[in-house]
């Protein structure tokens, strides 16, 4: 699990709750970009950043079930279970499991930004 290495990657301390709050496909699904946020407990201020994925080769979406009322049409965030970042340049894929979703993407390069906060 790779939950470590991304939150030294923002420069946050280890042991928070990582959400996934958008996911945005681009170019036919050659660029994903991930807005997420960590949370290291209630009294910390909130990490906001985004994870671009680009060149992206193929892609392996996995859609959980949840029933919801079907008047609550709400998209909530995903909380990141586990992750594991892969290597750049199509060597490893990247794997990422929330309690929405699983996701695998075999990409080119992965960009991590911390946005100003």
């Amino acid at each position: 699990m790779d939950k470590l290495k991304l939150s030294a990657l923002i420069g946050a301390q280890p042991d928070g709750t990582f959400t996934i709050n958008s996911i945005q496909v681009d170019s036919w699904g050659r660029t994903l970009r991930l807005d997420c946020a960590y949370a290291l407990g209630s009294s910390e201020p909130e990490v906001r950043f985004t994870m671009v994925l680009d060149d992206c080769r193929e892609l392996q979406w996995r859609v959980y079930a949840h029933l919801k009322h079907p008047e609550d049409q709400t998209l909530p965030m995903a909380t990141l279970v586990n992750v594991r970042l892969g290597a750049q340049g199509h060597h490893k894929p990247l794997h990422l499991l929330t309690d929405f979703f699983g996701l695998t993407v075999n990409y080119g390069t992965l960009t991590v930004m911390v946005q100003p906060g």
